[in-house]
């Protein structure tokens, strides 16, 4: 009975995940991606065998037998332990990205960017025209100015 519901628990948790990842909003990713990352976890932890045991510690080693089965199996715990640290170095990571996707949308509010992937509606193809590369022309002529004129000896 309590597989079932584990099961099913963790069912819920990647549809609302899935669903949340397919929106454009970003909160909504960032929130399906931390919700995706729980039911993993979850999952993992529910395939696990969970009895209760000793750690896995041999204290006296002559006196062990080598029968294992007294142990607990500490590779679940670990695997969790180690998707928890990752999943949060990812959100953190898209936290930052999305952030420097907004200051940089602050600063060129000016333009529409035609290769952003988080925009929330397609902005429309933009042709090149001279004016785009005006900016390229100073960027050349102030990079010669500063080189170092040689003289021949």
């Amino acid at each position: 009975m309590i597989a079932l519901v584990f099961a099913t628990l963790v069912a819920v948790l990647m549809a609302s995940a899935t669903y949340l990842l397919l929106q454009r909003n970003p909160v909504r990713m960032v929130i399906g991606l931390g919700l995706f990352t729980h039911a993993v976890n979850l999952l993992v932890f529910g395939t696990s065998v969970s009895h209760r045991g000793q750690p896995p510690i041999i204290v006296d080693k002559a006196a062990f037998n080598g029968d294992i089965s007294q142990f607990v199996d500490p590779l679940p715990q670990a695997l969790i332990l180690t998707a928890i640290v990752i999943s949060f170095g990812i959100v953190a990571f898209l936290i930052a990205l999305l952030h420097r996707r907004n200051s940089l949308e602050a600063v060129e509010s000016c333009t529409d960017r035609v290769d952003d992937p988080f925009a929330m509606e397609p902005a429309a193809a933009l042709e090149a025209v001279d004016e785009d590369y005006e900016w390229l022309e100073d960027v050349v002529l102030k990079r010669e100015l500063r080189k170092p004129k040689r003289t021949r000896r």
